[in-house]
Parts: structure tokens; sequence; C-alpha cells
């Protein structure tokens, strides 16, 4: 669809669907209290850049297990949003409605459903989206985290401050022009009271800024949550979206910015 410019009147109209949007979408994301049902103690760091957002996240509860999804749709804006509304229905059908269990199976059956949806589309005019996600089920009771990633990573720093990057299939969701064969696979991480996970999209560390305006990366997003991981989450959150707005300055947002963190 075409932005009208600034000094058209159409413009305006524009910005307020757009708002009218956000709203929808900020509805269908879970809320705070969805979150406080599953876990203690958390944050949501969620910055669209165009209004509404590719960037998604989706928490959920069944067979004994507590789920967590962070998603990045290709694309940004109004195409990505729409993706990201068709993941969430995805994922609320194939863990609460299906019952699937394990996080690898998770996948294997959301992807299925995705490309499933985009069967019928020309693909002489269109290009076929993706979603690279995470997904975390954390098993209470065993004090078990089963991780499974597409094209993500997770995060995970222990209460002595130890860290440790666990890293997905290297194959989105969709995007099938990618990768035709594609095998999900599930990674167990024992954990203790205390220990934290971060899941995210790549829009931070891809956002561009700084002295050389070069992109934060990924291995000093990961040693700036490590040298926090003390504080509280609530407090983690502040200082990692000041260190964002600090380092972007007056450039402009790159990306969609995500980030989830749990401490179990």
């Amino acid at each position: 669809m075409e932005i009208p410019c600034k000094d058209n009147t159409k413009y305006q109209e524009y910005i307020d669907n757009l708002n009218v949007a956000k709203a929808i979408q900020q509805g269908l994301l879970p809320k705070n209290r969805h979150f406080n049902r599953v876990f203690d103690e958390y944050f949501k760091l969620y910055i669209p850049r165009d209004i509404v957002s590719g960037d998604f996240y989706w928490v959920g509860s069944n067979n004994n297990l507590n789920y967590l999804v962070v998603g990045d749709c290709s694309g940004h804006g109004v195409s990505a949003a729409f993706i990201s509304v068709l993941m969430l229905n995805i994922f609320e059908y194939v863990i609460m409605n299906k019952g699937i269990k394990k996080t690898h199976k998770i996948l294997k059956e959301v992807d299925k459903k995705f490309i499933e949806g985009f069967k019928n589309v020309n693909e002489n005019v269109f290009d076929n989206p993706w979603v690279d996600l995470s997904i975390v089920a954390i098993d209470k009771t065993e004090s078990k985290i089963y991780f499974s990633g597409a094209n993500r990573k997770l995060f995970f720093v222990k209460l002595d401050g130890t860290s440790d990057v666990i890293i997905g299939n290297r194959y989105p969701i969709g995007g099938w022009q990618i990768e035709k064969k594609r095998v999900f696979s599930t990674k167990t991480i024992s954990f203790n009271e205390g220990d934290i996970f971060y899941l995210g999209s790549d829009g931070f560390q891809d956002q561009i800024g700084g002295g050389d305006n070069k992109k934060y990366k990924s291995k000093y997003l990961h040693k700036f949550l490590k040298d926090n991981s003390q504080l509280s989450l609530s407090k983690q959150k502040n200082i990692l979206k000041n260190e964002f707005d600090n380092w972007k300055n007056n450039n402009e947002q790159t990306d969609d910015v995500c980030i989830v963190a749990v401490r179990l």
C-alpha cells in the first residue's frame, strides 16, 4: 500500500487507521494478567518500528507445562503485523486446542499450518513470508526447560552469573523457498530457582547507532544482559530501554524490537 505524503489530506487518515490497527494488535497480544498466571517475575520490552509490529509474544499453560513464544515476522509494518496475528492464532490452536506437548513437534505443526495458509497464493507475485521464533516449555516439577528455535536463540543466565547461548535450528517457520525439508529439535536445560532466560527478536542487536553508526550486535547484548542479571527484571527492562535509546540516538529505528525475560 502506498503511504500518503505528509502534506496529503489522506495522511492523517492513514495514521489514524494504523493507530486503530495498533490497538487491535495490542489487544490480541497476551496481557500482564496472562503472564502473571504463568510466571512470578518477567519483563517484556516491546518497541514497534512502524506503529504496528511484526514481532509478537505468546504465553500459555497446558499439559502441566508453561509455554512462552517470541517471534519475528519477515518484513515490517502492516504486512508483518498481519502475519504476527496469524501466528498468535496458530500457536493458540496447536498448543491449547490440539494439545501438542513437545516443542519440536509444536514447531513442526506450526510450520505446516503456516505454509498451508499460503498454498493458494501465486508465488510469482508474492514473496513467501517466514517467521523466526523461539519457544520454551517450562516443567517446574522436573526443573527443566525444553527449548526449540526456528532461526533464533535462547540466552540463559544462571544465578551464579554464568551464561550460555542455546542455538535453535537454522531455518525459519514458513519461507518454504528457503528449506524444503526441515526437522526441528528440542534442547533440554536444567535450571535452579533464580536462573533467568531471555528470548527475543533481532531488532535490538541490529539497531544502527553508537559513535560509528554500526549494529549493536548480539554479543554485546548478551554481555549487557549478563552484567545486569542480578537486578530485578523490572530494573533490567528500564536500563535495557535506556541502552537502546542511547545507542540509537538520533538514528531511525532499524527494526521492531521484542525481548522477553523470565526468572525461574
